[in-house]
């Protein structure tokens, strides 16, 4: 499959995170998974018995009408305990809309997570058999029909004639018009889907034409299903639900059962122009053909998201919801291009889908509006080099991963916290990529982004196998090592530093190790990013559906590269020619070399409390670390923006370890100085990596106890709150940001970005004094000695200086590189950045932008983040709702940024690599009402082995001299 497919499979793999709900504990989570199993095998299903529900509050048994005189009332089932119980945890089972009040079910204050739990029930219902209702189904009275749809379509109104809540969630409101009922039938094509799961589940034998239907349907599925139903005898459950299968996909392909609810929804708008819209329509499916339909299809889902955004008449807006509807399922069916076709009219039937996509709202306007500028930059050309080609196509392809970003916003969070209690819930957002728009956007992509790939003269390989565009390099590198594959949950175990490993995402604990091929490449400027591009371990993505084959090598010798274009090559080490062997074993990439610590102007003797603005670049690796210093200059440079700090130098963290802390007549650093000299003796003698750890771990361990706990000397404890106490004001009224800043990290030849501890929004002195030891503790964490020990000598003299930071409530904050990342631009910023605070280097979807010299904008990836930090007054931080927006910086926003970094060039002394080249400057900031703060700035150390760099490119095999025609079929 290819890289688009790729993006659609990640979907499946719910990732948990932090979130507006707190997420089942383990004893929770087993009490729901049997909840859930009783209420499967129970005639009533999740609840305890009929009632009527009177106007006047009262509840009465269900005899005659008890509610007649008393201002009326609707009869419905009443909630069981154990549904009671799991509501409390969030996991709302058998939700009855009918007497429901409009703010609890609307949940805005958990970004509407009741509502979501709508849309993932009704997947569970059709995938699992009735679900929590697979007995239940016939329990009368349980829910009244016309209650229910009357209910639907009260909240849906209501809802929908708040355009400012529709623009911000119009994905989310299609999803609830399609789930909720309201007196429309439902979408055939998810219930099509839900079915084939189901008969795959019956009869395995199903699961090849399963699969089918749900990556590549077509009109040939029907024919399909009978001659199974024939020729396979299926068992009697199989038979009957594919005999509803094959119902199911014959009304789908009846080419008129649209067309008179089309025109009934027609006369109901007719003081609209959507009735001629609605006409341009039917006549293009009648006479005009595919393509013209589909254009007109495209137009009319426009239309309606312009409609319904920005109007708020909420019973017309979900009458024209429901039209959309219609459209998107017509639409599905039409998605696929002639056979024989050239590259411009694939584009162009491409574009019509990314346009159904934005209708759907998969894609925002602004996301539509880049896609459709690079079309039109694309096909303005006869022809074109194929390095520009596939540069396009490359571009053009994340219009895929932003409609899986959005689904992943909008659903992710729900199906992470059922999912330790219902595994069926693992493809719920999988399911819904696949049966919209972006599945045709993803079939689509991968034939031209293929082509892209064979037109510029580069082949992925994947042991053997020419691989497709599913897979792209992201950090150039070389490695040779066993092959493993981590499963969730499975970033923390004692991975080997040697071996390459596939991992299910580029985890912010990521230990060091050979090789990585990741399921999800994760924020470019995330911490464990930057210390494998800072380290040359060749990273790459890979779509999941490889992971079966990738299996079957686990545990075998390979070799690994990837270039610095992204060509990705996988083989095994055996399959190695001879010349390949004296290439590779020649270079340094896999046994990188280590650098000593330079440690020779160390003070340890200055043990002075500082503030910010009275350290500068002169005191790094001196009084206190890099990131101090650089921020301390920063600060000079930029006083009005950098908030006030204190810097605790080196020294003093030395004077309190060099003490006999454990009562073992040795101080704490004699002790740290004996474990580093006797892990390199184990290193000099090549020991296992297995048995160092055994050695080292311990001895971590026991380290950051006692730093933990240690007594802080009295006159220092005293000197620091005095200082706090006269910078940032009364014990308590303030929080702060407690940083790590040990001398080796932020080195040109070694970033060590998140290796260790931040504590965010201290409050209160005596906590912030707990947190000062807890931040001295973290170099001696297990993770943070290997990544470490992999790049530098002389680890036993590491020592931590602290900032102490006053919290700054930004709005959003983010992390700006001073250079494209991927062409390497220094004239270019790229730019990340999320709601609230502290928000991109943690994770989650970011914006990310590049900032061209004149101030243009180019879209990389729109905020998808499912919630943002603020400050807690009694500090740490407070999850809430996004405030939603289709950008995140304004015009006056971009150009403070674009003048700072142009300060920052023209002031601050440059940082060079090993090899003299100057490096671009990542910078930490965000805004607080729309004034610009910084945070930290450090240079960006990427891998800088030109022999290695040289060597990958022979992998490459560029076709420079090719001109691509676009009006040539691929």
């Amino acid at each position: 499959m290819l890289r688009a497919l790729a993006i659609l499979l990640a979907c499946a793999a719910v990732l948990p995170a932090d979130s507006l709900i707190p997420p089942l504990d383990s004893k929770q989570a087993e009490v729901t998974r049997r909840a859930i199993a009783e209420f499967k095998a129970n005639i009533r299903g999740p609840y305890l018995r009929i009632r009527w529900y009177c106007k006047d509050g009262s509840i009465l048994p269900p005899q005659d009408n008890p509610c007649k005189d008393k201002g009326g009332g609707v009869q419905h089932a009443e909630m069981g305990p154990a549904a009671r119980q799991l509501a409390a945890w969030n996991i709302h089972a058998g939700t009855i809309l009918t007497g429901l009040p409009y703010e609890e079910l609307l949940d805005a204050g958990h970004y509407h997570h009741r509502l979501k739990e709508l849309v993932l029930e009704q997947y569970l219902i059709e995938v699992d058999q009735g679900w929590i209702y697979r007995k239940a189904v016939s329990y009368r009275g349980a829910r009244q029909i016309e209650d229910e749809e009357q209910a639907g379509r009260d909240f849906l109104t209501r809802l929908l004639a708040d355009p400012q809540w529709t623009a911000r969630n119009y994905h989310l409101a299609t999803q609830l018009v399609r789930v909720l009922p309201h007196g429309v039938a439902d979408s055939t094509i998810q219930k099509a889907r839900a079915l084939a799961a189901v008969a795959a589940e019956q009869d395995p034998r199903f699961q090849n034409l399963r699969a089918k239907i749900h990556s590549h349907p077509g009109v040939e599925d029907l024919a399909a299903v009978q001659a199974f139903i024939k020729d396979k005898s299926p068992p009697a459950d199989a038979v009957q639900t594919l005999q509803s299968l094959a119902a199911l996909l014959r009304t789908q392909q009846d080419p008129a059962r649209w067309i008179p609810r089309l025109q009934a929804i027609a006369r109901q708008l007719k003081a609209t122009p959507f009735p001629g819209l609605i006409a341009e329509l039917e006549t293009a499916f009648r006479e005009g053909g595919r393509e013209t339909a589909l254009t007109r299809a495209a137009d009319l889902t426009i239309a309606i998201r312009d409609t319904v955004t920005t109007a708020n008449n909420g019973r017309r807006n979900l009458l024209l919801l429901d039209l959309n509807s219609m459209i998107q399922e017509k639409a599905f069916e039409m998605r696929r291009p002639p056979s024989v076709t050239s590259r411009r009219a694939m584009l162009a039937h491409w574009f019509e889908h990314v346009r159904l996509a934005a209708g759907a709202g998969l894609l925002s306007p602004r996301q539509l509006d880049a896609i459709e500028k690079e079309i039109a930059a694309l096909t303005a050309n006869k022809e074109m080099d194929a390095a520009a080609y596939r540069r396009s196509l490359r571009y053009l392809n994340r219009a895929v991963e932003w409609c899986r970003a959005t689904v992943q916003r909008d659903f992710g969070p729900v199906a992470a916290h059922y999912l330790p209690a219902e595994p069926a819930a693992a493809g719920f957002t999988d399911s819904l990529v696949r049966g919209s728009a972006a599945l045709p956007l993803a079939n689509l992509i991968e034939v031209l982004a293929t082509d892209a790939d064979r037109q510029s003269g580069l082949r992925h390989s994947l042991f053997g196998q020419e691989a497709s565009a599913g897979v792209a390099g992201l950090n150039p590198g070389i490695a040779t090592g066993r092959f493993g594959i981590l499963r969730e949950g499975e970033e923390s175990a004692n991975v080997d530093p040697r071996s390459i490993y596939v991992i299910p995402q580029t985890a912010s604990d990521l230990k060091p190790m050979a090789g990585i091929l990741t399921l999800d490449s994760g924020n470019m400027l995330s911490h464990a990013q930057l210390l494998a591009a800072n380290l040359g371990i060749p990273n790459a993505t890979i779509p999941s559906t490889l992971l079966p084959d990738l299996e079957a090598m686990a545990g075998k010798e390979v070799f690994y590269a990837v270039t610095p274009k992204g060509v990705v090559v996988l083989k095994e080490k055996d399959a190695l020619t001879a010349a390949e062997r004296k290439l590779w074993a020649a270079q340094p990439a896999a046994a990188r070399k280590r650098i000593q610590l330079d440690t020779s102007r160390l003070r340890l003797d200055d043990r002075q409390l500082r503030s910010l603005s009275n350290v500068s670049a002169a005191d790094s690796g001196v009084v206190c670390g890099p990131k101090a210093a650089n921020l301390g200059q920063l600060a000079g440079y930029f006083p009005d923006k950098v908030a006030a700090g204190l810097v605790v130098p080196f020294g003093i963290f030395h004077q309190h370890i060099d003490r006999d802390l454990d009562g073992s007549g040795r101080t704490l650093q004699a002790q740290i100085t004996e474990m580093v000299g006797e892990a390199e003796k184990m290193r000099e003698r090549n020991a296992e990596p297995a048995e160092i750890n055994a050695y080292v771990y311990p001895r971590l361990a026991h380290f950051r106890k006692v730093i933990e706990a240690m007594p802080l000397l009295p006159a220092f404890e005293k000197e620091i709150t005095a200082r706090m106490d006269a910078m940032f004001g009364p014990d308590g009224s303030y929080g702060v940001f407690v940083r790590s800043d040990t001398n080796a990290e932020d080195l040109p030849e070694f970033t060590g970005a998140g290796l260790n501890l931040t504590l965010a929004n201290q409050v209160g002195a005596k906590t912030i004094l707990r947190a000062l030891r807890a931040v001295w503790a973290s170099p001696f964490t297990e993770r943070a000695h290997d990544w470490r020990s992999r790049a530098l000598i002389g680890t036993d003299k590491v020592y931590p200086s602290v900032i102490v930071m006053r919290a700054v409530p930004s709005d959003k904050s983010g992390v700006i590189a001073t250079a494209d990342l991927e062409t390497g631009d220094p004239e270019t910023i790229t730019v990340n950045l999320s709601e609230g605070v502290s928000a991109v280097v943690d994770g989650g979807v970011a914006e990310s932008i590049l900032i061209s010299p004149d101030g243009g904008v180019r879209l990389l990836q729109q905020c998808r983040a499912t919630y943002r930090k603020t400050l807690g007054a009694k500090g740490g931080f407070l999850n809430l709702p996004p405030l939603g927006g289709d950008t995140l910086l304004d015009s006056a926003e971009i150009a403070q940024l674009r003048a700072m970094v142009a300060d920052v060039k023209r002031k601050y002394p440059p940082a060079r690599a090993a090899n003299g080249a100057v490096l671009p400057w990542d910078i930490e900031f965000g805004f607080e009402k729309g004034a610009l703060r910084l945070f930290q700035i450090r240079p960006l150390v990427r891998f800088q082995e030109l022999a290695t760099l040289a060597a990958l490119a022979s992998l490459e095999s560029p076709n420079a001299s090719v001109r691509v025609s676009l009006d040539a079929t691929p």
